[in-house]
């Protein structure tokens, strides 16, 4: 199996010229035989957890509000537009490849803009509010991580806390796409001046013929990433089992149950009030004695 794809330039000197097409279908059958291996393991395998009831809600999170904010509106329309860009970056990426007649180019690098000014906003972001902190995986994660794999293989061991508002699994795959992210970005840009814009008209020689196959490389090898993850991520966002998730990247909420169901108050603490959201009536939510009872 060839890693890369070669071609001999004006001077007869071999280049590269891009990852082979071959690993565009090794992501596609690994993200396939994973969702396909996940799904057999949730219906078949996997213990059924119970939700948890009124009382033993207000047992774990006695002071959480009825909506507990997991998403704010910027976040949420940021990711969407995320979502809309990497995969027409993608659909503009690899059909061609099928021999489809369409103007890709100009499509795919107009997607690759929109990519990186949400990169650049979400870095912006993330360190106004003061969040970059909450995705750093530490040493303690890693174990539990490790823990609960064990169990889902069906291996002996302690049963790991729950975790905060993002678990560990959660953050690797962002840096995952991060990471891809960043070196589609930075390549993209790049390869745009090889081709005509509304900025500047195509200067291919600006590089030698070795470092465009390097840009190349790095940007077909984080795109062939960025299928699997995409395919791993769409089929978690539609499980059943997920659907909180998924509705609160569009609400911006989860409820109280969810909130104290599958995560750790004392890892994720969260105001003990809410704004109510529009057309949603809020309940009221005792509030806790210095004693511990309700008050």
């Amino acid at each position: 199996m060839e890693l890369f794809r070669r071609a001999l330039n004006p001077w007869s000197q071999e280049v590269l010229i891009g990852v082979s097409w071959t690993l565009l279908y090794v992501a596609v059958v690994a993200g396939a035989a994973f969702v396909i291996g996940h799904a057999v393991y949730a219906a078949f395998i996997a213990k059924k957890e119970v939700p948890p009831t009124e009382e033993e809600v207000q047992r774990a999170a006695p002071g959480a509000p009825e909506q507990v904010e997991r998403h704010t509106l910027v976040s949420r329309i940021s990711h969407w537009i995320l979502a809309v860009a990497v995969l027409t970056l993608l659909v503009t990426g690899f059909v061609p490849i099928l021999g489809l007649k369409f103007p890709w180019v100009t499509i795919h690098w107009i997607a690759g803009l929109a990519l990186a000014v949400y990169t650049v906003f979400h870095t912006v972001h993330a360190v106004s509010k003061r969040s970059l902190g909450s995705m750093w995986i530490s040493f303690k994660e890693l174990g539990e991580m490790w823990d609960r794999l064990k169990l889902v293989t069906g291996k002996d061991g302690p049963e790991p806390p729950k975790p905060g508002k993002w678990a560990t699994e959660n953050k690797a795959f962002h840096h995952l796409t991060m990471f891809a992210g960043l070196a589609v970005v930075a390549t993209g840009l790049l390869m745009m001046l090889r081709v005509d814009t509304i900025f500047a008209p195509a200067n291919p020689y600006i590089l030698s013929d070795s470092a465009w196959g390097m840009m190349f490389v790095l940007h077909g090898l984080a795109s062939v990433v960025f299928v699997g993850a995409i395919m791993v991520h769409i089929y978690f966002a539609l499980h059943p089992e997920k659907h909180w998730i998924t509705w609160s990247m569009i609400r911006g909420w989860i409820s109280r149950r969810d909130y104290a169901w599958h995560h750790n108050p004392s890892r994720w603490p969260v105001a003990p009030k809410s704004v109510p959201l529009k057309g949603v009536k809020q309940r009221e939510t005792p509030t806790p004695s210095a004693t511990g009872g309700e008050s």
